[in-house]
């Protein structure tokens, strides 16, 4: 058991977090922080996915390729 100190605006937001009066202050941060991991453990995860369906992947093509599409990009030094 390790005691922490909290500002009272972080206190509010973890508290806003809680699902139940019983849940725990641990609960919460463990649900809301992940575990750090590495690039190859989340390779080894992804590969433990199911395969996309043809719909899922025709999605994602779509997606990558309009974000390859330099009409499409915005100029952070224009004005909006």
């Amino acid at each position: 058991m390790k005691t922490i100190t909290l500002t009272e605006q972080a206190y509010e937001r973890i508290a806003a977090l809680k699902t139940s009066p019983k849940d725990s202050f641990s609960k919460v941060i463990l649900r809301a922080v992940p575990k750090r991991g590495t690039a190859a453990q989340m390779l080894k995860d992804a590969r433990k996915l199911p395969p996309l369906t043809p719909r899922q992947a025709k999605l994602v093509e779509e997606a990558a390729a309009a974000q390859r599409d330099p009409k499409r990009w915005r100029d952070p030094w224009k004005a909006a």
